[in-house]
């Protein structure tokens, strides 16, 4: 059993049977991080020997009979604009090099709350201005399936990590597709929450009016669960909307029958790659087949999405370094 190759609720069945420790969990990703860190280059900074000290400390507080959250002792790791207090937030930027946290995001505060352990801070383009994480100021991250090739961005440093199981799961930042982009690289799952759903309060702004913090996992079981972990109203987010917490688990489907999706014709036509526009009608025909109904749509609109967004963006960040390099896709299907 490789344990960095599980999900998130895979670990928690083992460690409810008592057939793994959290120590294990914790040491096999930092053997992994050690492993292959040097050739994807996901991490800004790691807390490993930290990490440890946590995981010690929440072991000793079970023994003692202490009620903890299940998801105590799980790593965890957070793109690098996301404020950790008393660990760097560099924004991949040398400008923040040596910038110290003071404080927490709100995220971070409710992940602190489940007693997760933070095992580092994610490569990121710098000030989250790019779509490759080929624009740090400080390393470039590879696409863990072939290291020749780009993992999307800007949180590129989340999903290369969870695709290289360097982390279980991560959290990134997404304005206009920056978490969503990411995680079709690499192969795992993205969510951009509804704008309102999770504070954004400690996350550095690219375009406040479009940024939204949310999870990075393997699959969509782990992407509920951690969504369920930092959603919820926060008195320092004026924008954070309130309202009832959920479980959105609960929402979890074991079949599609009904669901209807649309593929809009314009994202099928010059410039797609070959075998990404293969691989997209595959899963859809498969969809098909378990149910669903697929139906080809138009977004004539789709056109000017792209250069409205960063128009946008660029303006509210009042900043000229917006950028939109070509996009290179994942085609292959062996990772390292």
């Amino acid at each position: 059993m490789e344990i960095t190759r599980l999900t998130v609720h895979e670990l928690l069945e083992l460690l409810e049977k008592k057939e793994i420790t959290r120590e294990q969990i914790l040491q096999a990703y930092a053997d992994r991080i050690r492993e292959k860190e040097g050739t994807v280059k996901a991490f800004l900074s790691t807390y490993l020997e930290e990490a440890k000290q946590e995981e010690k400390e929440i072991e000793k507080a079970l023994d003692q009979g202490e009620k903890l959250s299940k998801l105590a002792g799980i790593p965890i790791g957070i793109k690098d604009n996301i404020c950790t207090k008393q660990k760097q937030t560099t924004c991949a930027s040398k400008m923040l090099e040596n910038f110290i946290s003071p404080y927490d995001a709100t995220v971070m505060e409710n992940i602190n709350k489940e007693k997760m352990v933070t095992i580092g801070k994610l490569n990121m383009d710098e000030f989250a201005m790019g779509a490759s994480t080929e624009y740090s100021a400080f390393q470039k991250t590879s696409n863990p399936w072939d290291i020749t090739r780009v993992p999307g961005g800007s949180s590129g440093g989340s999903a290369a990590a969870v695709a290289a199981d360097l982390v279980p799961w991560a959290l990134g930042s997404d304005t206009g597709g920056s978490i969503r982009q990411p995680a079709a690289f690499c192969g795992v799952v993205g969510l951009k929450p509804t704008y309102g759903l999770v504070s954004r309060y400690g996350l550095v702004a690219f375009a406040s009016s479009l940024d939204q913090i949310g999870p990075i996992t393997k699959d969509v079981t782990d992407c509920a669960m951690l969504l369920n972990v930092i959603a919820g109203q926060d008195e320092k987010d004026t924008t954070s909307v309130e309202q009832e917490k959920k479980d959105y688990t609960k929402a979890l489907k074991k079949d599609v029958k009904g669901l209807k999706i649309g593929l809009p014709k314009e994202y099928f036509g010059e410039g797609i790659n070959k075998e990404v526009k293969e691989s997209v009608l595959a899963a859809a025909k498969k969809l098909e087949e378990m149910g669903a109904t697929i139906e080809e749509c138009s977004l004539d609109i789709a056109q000017y999405a792209l250069a409205t967004y960063y128009i946008i963006a660029c303006a509210e960040a009042s900043s000229n370094l917006g950028r939109f390099d070509g996009i290179r896709y994942r085609v292959s299907c062996k990772k390292l």
